[in-house]
C-alpha cells in the first residue's frame, strides 16, 4: 500500500472508531459519568506517556512544554474544555441522548469558521458564511419549534470548538498535547475518585470487574484513534482530512437512531436537514479551495 492509502485508511478507521464510541461508553452505563470520565483521564495519560518515553524526539517536546509556565497555563485550559467536553458527552450517551450529541460533532467544524473569523481574523467566503447561517437556522427552528435549547450540541460544538482553537496556537502535536493535558487533569480526576469514594458513589471494586477493565480500556480506546488520525492526517491533503470529519457525527446519528432506536421530532428533522446541507455548501467551498 501507498503512503497516501494508509493515511486514507488509518484516517477513516480513527473516525468510525469514533462514530461507534457510543456503543462503548454504553456498556458502562451503570457507572457515575464522572467516574468513567476520570479512569478514561488516567488511563489515557498511562498509554500515551508510553508513546513519549518510547521516543526521544517527544520526550524533549514534553519537557520544553513543561518547563514553561505560559504552555502549561495553556494547555490546562485545553484540558479542562476537553474534560468537560468528554464529560457531556458520556453523560448524554447513557442517558440515550446519542443523536443530540451528534449534533455537536456536525456542528463543529461551522464553530471554527466562527472562531478563526474572531480570534484569528480569518476571511470566511460567501459560501462559509452561507453554511454558517444556514446551521444557526437549523439551530433556531429546533429552538422555536420544540422550545427547548440542544444543550447538549451546544456545549460539545462549543468546547470542542474552543479547544481546537487553543490547540491551533500549541507548539505540541496532538499526541503530545494530549498527554500533556490528561497529564495535568490527574491530580483532578484523583480528587474527583476520592469524592465519589467518600459519598459511596464509586463503583470500581475489583481490578478485573467487566466495569473496571472496560473503564481501564477507556484510556487506550481514547488514544488509539487520536494515533490513528495523527498518522492519516500527515499523508493526505487538508481538505480530505476535513470532509471525513463528518464520518464521526454521522455513524453517531445512525446509532442513536437505527441501534438505540431514539427518537427524533419534527423540529430536530428540520434542524439537522438545515445543518447537513450547511455542511453541504461548506465542503464544496472547502473542494473547490483546494482545487484551485
Amino acid at each position: 500500500m501507498s503512503g497516501f492509502q494508509i493515511g486514507v485508511l488509518s484516517a477513516v478507521v480513527a473516525q468510525v472508531m469514533w462514530g461507534l464510541f457510543p456503543i462503548y461508553w454504553k456498556l458502562l452505563a451503570q457507572v457515575q459519568p464522572l467516574e468513567v470520565l476520570s479512569h478514561r483521564n488516567v488511563w489515557c495519560a498511562v498509554f500515551l506517556g508510553m508513546l513519549v518515553v518510547a521516543s526521544s524526539e517527544r520526550r524533549k517536546i514534553i519537557s520544553g512544554v513543561l518547563g514553561n509556565r505560559t504552555e502549561i497555563l495553556h494547555h490546562l485550559l485545553a484540558s479542562s474544555l476537553i474534560a468537560g467536553n468528554w464529560l457531556v458527552y458520556i453523560w448524554a450517551v447513557v442517558n440515550n441522548h446519542v443523536i443530540d450529541a451528534s449534533l455537536g460533532y456536525f456542528l463543529s467544524p461551522l464553530v471554527s469558521v466562527m472562531l478563526g473569523y474572531f480570534f484569528f481574523a480569518e476571511r470566511p467566503d460567501r459560501q462559509q458564511w452561507l453554511a454558517v447561517a444556514l446551521a444557526a437556522s437549523g439551530v433556531v427552528i429546533m429552538i422555536v419549534v420544540s422550545g427547548v435549547i440542544p444543550w447538549i450540541g451546544l456545549t460539545l460544538a462549543a468546547t470542542f470548538g474552543f479547544y481546537g482553537l487553543l490547540r491551533k496556537k500549541a507548539t505540541t502535536g496532538p499526541i503530545n498535547g494530549l498527554f500533556v493535558e490528561t497529564l495535568l487533569l490527574v491530580p483532578a480526576t484523583v480528587v474527583a475518585l476520592m469524592w465519589l469514594a467518600a459519598n459511596n458513589s464509586l463503583s470500581y471494586v475489583h481490578p478485573l470487574g467487566r466495569s473496571e477493565i472496560l473503564m481501564a480500556l477507556g484510556g487506550f480506546v481514547t488514544a488509539v484513534p487520536l494515533v490513528l488520525y495523527a498518522q492519516g492526517a500527515r499523508a493526505l491533503p487538508l481538505g480530505l482530512s476535513g470532509l471525513l470529519v463528518y464520518v464521526t457525527p454521522t455513524i453517531q446519528f445512525l446509532v442513536g437512531w437505527l441501534f438505540y432506536n431514539e427518537s427524533i421530532t419534527l423540529a430536530s428533522w428540520f434542524g439537522f436537514a438545515c445543518i447537513w446541507i450547511a455542511l453541504l455548501v461548506y465542503s464544496i467551498g472547502v473542494a473547490k479551495k483546494n482545487d484551485q
